[in-house]
């Protein structure tokens, strides 16, 4: 299928044009895809010593880009190049940039001069500059700014007058709305609140004291920031209300709490489990302009809310679980389908289901139920994302046009791959592929992307193992890519999400290490020309300047490109043009576009909407996402697939490109488990067999901010 358009960095949905065979393009070095830069090139990090390389999907092009700096986690897109934290031994924990080539490679600023380093955290882009937190002896961890060279490398306040520092690592939840940033710090005088910056010293401020004090009990903790349209929801606490959903339109008028759900001090994003109380928000979904989450009202903990961003209209849609032990709604792999959206429910001890929701309570419904053979365990849904990793974001498009693809379970197969366009009649499995009833797809093994009419992911059977398989939907199109290890031990591929000129890249372990602890791994392209889905944006930015608003947009790749239509609306509806710009053509190289709706500043309206549609020689378009002033933002999502934990701990970790960090601490804030190089492109395992039994805290960060989830053992 040929596409012209191609304007995402890092895509999980791809179009296949023709496939060939599956080349190794680097052995036994553990290579993990972490950053794509173009399309051309991505950057990966050796999970044995966190060497930075670089590849473009060939043996020849994957190589080692330094000898001595090492990746330690994090960074942020600028300009087509790397901000990360790295270290070597002479700086220690620094700000470090890469473009993908040796010289490029370098220290952009030792912070803190000598080997202690300032361990830079919770990175984020806001107008071509990205922030972060560091820490010097001097200001304690403070919000810092970069422009990529060490002269535009400053503090940018310290907002906690001498060593102390306004918070903890990774503690900030550092977001930016693509117009100002928002986190968490406390001052002299208050605990842990809401902060904004425009990016200078004097723009950086306390924007609202939502539980007021200065004790750290008296703290909001805001946190869980997520964009909704033109304003921003977050969880925060307060004296009077307990932990609620908030929101916030960047002043201080516009930061009010949604509604008390759960009335009084007691808390709608906690439940009480075994004595404890316990956070169990697990993050919003967005459909048709409006969030979705669970709730707790005292009543019952499963129960499905709906806000557009006013008190007036955040509301119950249903009540899904009818009790008020520990439950999941799974809006974070929520998938969105014409009038309604699908998501995984269960009530941890017999419930495995899919439900629809059309956002009222008489379109919210059942929509199928599963019997797996362990009770209770969810459908997970393989959400089909189109990711940006230049401005964060992330999308969905439908596998061929209006499917999409999903594991569950039954007493009769096991867990297999399952299809669905959204109906009853729509949804079966593809095929047993692991015939009976063993797993065809284990939950260890989790892992995919999507092509327009194929799905790459790992599935095992009794004679090959777990290997890279394929499927188009059908039984007769689902076959295995590659038997890398002959045999049943199979080869155990992760699939990075990366498409790099042209090729799939995945890492399988082809049973030639040398060693077993750690087990190498090798790097695999599968050869052929996938190309991007002309549907999410690079650096699609909207900036107030004067009275006037400035578009600026990017593509990556363009074939057969005509032109850009500017698409303006102020009711999120009615779409009006209002410009169009001419495309490049036929283009390999990043290009810039920029457009300007002059005096839209003046206007008598609050909120404006924009769009893209950009249209092939040929006359064929898609639609960009639609942006206001202020940019969607990705959120990543954590999945803890069973709580209480027995034996181990099971993690899916989704939206993130490259590793998280994980770990584990008891309820006194004591470390008792750690892991800085976590693959989030598969299911997490930790060994808990030696923890003993209570509750404890798992904190997994991605580098620009942090998730804890409590869980008992």
């Amino acid at each position: 299928m040929k596409k012209r358009i191609l304007i995402a960095l890092c895509t999980l949905i791809a179009v296949s044009v023709a496939e060939a065979q599956v080349t190794q393009i680097n052995s036994n070095k553990s290579l993990q895809v972490t950053f794509q830069l173009t399309t051309t090139t991505a950057i990966a990090v050796s999970a044995i010593d966190s060497s930075i390389w670089v590849t473009d999907g060939t043996l020849a092009g994957t190589v080692q880009i330094s000898p001595t700096i090492k990746y330690e986690g994090g960074g942020d897109l600028l300009s087509g190049k790397l901000i990360f934290r790295g270290s070597t031994v002479a700086t220690g924990s620094e700000l470090y940039i890469t473009d993908a080539t040796p010289g490029g490679t370098m220290l952009v600023q030792d912070i803190v001069a000598g080997a202690v380093g300032s361990k830079p955290a919770e990175f984020t882009l806001l107008n071509s500059v990205v922030y972060f937190t560091a820490e010097t002896a001097a200001e304690g961890r403070e919000l810092w700014r970069t422009d990529g060279t060490s002269g535009g490398t400053a503090l940018v306040k310290d907002i906690v007058a001498g060593p102390l520092g306004s918070n903890r690592e990774n503690q900030y939840h550092l977001v930016s709305t693509g117009s100002y940033l928002l986190f968490a710090a406390q001052n002299a005088a208050t605990g842990v609140e809401l902060w904004k910056s425009d990016g200078t010293n004097g723009g950086t401020n306390l924007l609202v004291d939502i539980n007021t004090g200065n004790a750290g009990a008296d703290s909001s903790n805001p946190a869980n920031f997520y964009i909704l349209n033109s304003v921003v929801l977050f969880t925060a606490t307060d004296a009077t209300n307990g932990g609620e959903i908030w929101k916030t339109d960047g002043t201080v008028g516009g930061t009010v709490l949604l509604k008390d759900i759960n009335p009084g001090i007691a808390s709608s994003t906690t439940i009480t489990f075994f004595g404890f109380s316990i956070p169990f928000f697990l993050g919003f979904h967005t459909f048709n302009n409006k969030a979705y989450f669970q709730a707790n009202d005292g009543i019952s903990a499963g129960e499905l809310w709906v806000t557009d961003g006013t008190p007036g209209n955040t509301s119950i849609v249903k009540d899904i679980v009818s009790s008020t032990s520990l439950s999941l709604l799974l809006l974070v792999d929520a998938v969105n389908l014409p009038g309604k959206f699908i998501f995984p429910v269960s009530d941890l001890t017999g419930r495995s289901e899919l439900w629809e929701s059309d956002g009222t309570n008489g379109g919210t419904s059942l929509f199928k139920s599963f019997t797996p053979p362990t009770a209770g365990d969810p459908p997970a849904i393989f959400v089909p994302y189109i990711g940006d990793i230049t401005n964060g974001t992330f999308t969905q498009s439908l596998f061929q046009g209006n499917k999409f693809f999903f594991t569950a379970g039954t007493s009769t197969e096991g867990y297999e791959l399952w299809i669905s366009d959204g109906t009853i009649g729509g949804t079966s499995v593809v095929k047993d592929i692991n015939a009976g009833v063993p797993n065809g797809i284990d939950s260890n093994h989790i892992s995919y992307i999507y092509t327009a009419n194929t799905l790459y992911f790992p599935a095992i059977n009794a004679a090959n193992g777990v290997e890279l398989w394929k499927t188009d939907g059908t039984a007769s199109g689902t076959t295995i890519v590659a038997d890398i290890v002959t045999g049943a031990v199979g080869s155990n591929p992760v699939v990075s999400g990366s498409i790099v000129n042209g090729k799939i890249l995945f890492e399988a372990d082809n049973g030639d290490s040398p060693t077993t602890n750690p087990l190498l791994t090798d790097l695999y392209a599968v050869d052929g020309s996938f190309t991007p889905l002309p549907i999410s944006l690079a650096d699609f930015t909207i900036v107030p300047v004067g009275i006037d608003a400035l578009l600026n947009w990017h593509t990556l790749q363009e074939i057969n490109s005509r032109d850009f239509t500017i698409q303006r609306s102020f009711d999120g509806g009615h779409f009006d043009n209002i410009g169009t710009i001419a495309a490049q053509g036929n283009s390999t190289n990043r290009q810039g576009y920029t457009f300007t709706d002059a005096g839209i500043i003046n206007s008598i309206q609050s909120v404006v909407y924009y769009r893209l549609l950009a249209t092939d020689i040929d006359g064929k378009s898609a639609y960009s996402k639609v942006v206001t002033l202020r940019l969607k933002s990705h959120t990543w999502q954590v999945r803890l697939l069973a709580n209480p934990v027995l034996d181990e701990v099971r993690l899916a970790v989704s939206g993130v490109a490259g590793n998280v960090q994980v770990y584990i601490n008891d309820v006194e804030g004591k470390p008792v488990y750690s892991n800085k190089q976590i693959s989030a492109n598969a299911l997490i395992r930790i060994p808990a067999a030696s923890l003993p039994h209570g509750m404890y805290v798992l904190v997994i960060t991605n580098g620009k901010d942090k998730k804890s989830i409590r869980f008992v053992k």
